[in-house]
């Protein structure tokens, strides 16, 4: 999804493209994190490369920075139900291209291990992680 000031002509749009993004002032994860990686793959799939103006290695700061309303930022849909679309802000479908990525729990095999990621591995051999994403309900200021 895109962050970008209510203000900005993309905002009002019902999706924004990988290029149209790329143009605008954004603040985006670090080259070292694989969120990253993955945008920078999408842009290169678009045919164009970002700028950023800014660049962070967490994502509440990539939000802390977007609230301000100086840049925009990309983050995956289900990250708008931990922190909402910030104020004055309006969150838009990326398309051009459109894609998922899987992603993947990896966990410690030394025992006794952690209790805590017992715990999760235990709930994610349980849980159809997609089919609990997608009953979520829009993020609030989303375009869905």
């Amino acid at each position: 999804m895109l962050l970008t000031d209510a203000a900005d002509g993309l905002a009002h749009r019902t999706t924004a493209t990988w290029a149209e993004a790329s143009r605008l002032p954004l603040c985006l994860l670090t080259g070292a994190m694989q969120g990253r990686r993955v945008l920078d793959e999408l842009f290169a799939e678009a045919g164009v490369r970002p700028s950023p103006r800014v660049e962070t290695d967490s994502v509440a700061a990539l939000f802390a920075h977007v609230r301000t309303g100086r840049w925009a930022g990309i983050v995956p849909h289900t990250w708008l139900h931990v922190f909402g679309v910030p104020y004055g802000m309006r969150a838009v479908p990326m398309t051009e291209p459109a894609r998922t990525v899987r992603v993947g729990l990896v966990a410690n095999a030394r025992e006794p291990g952690s209790v805590m990621a017992r715990a999760l591995t235990e709930v994610a051999h349980r849980t159809d992680v997609a089919a609990a994403v997608e009953r979520l309900p829009a993020a609030p200021g989303s375009q869905q």
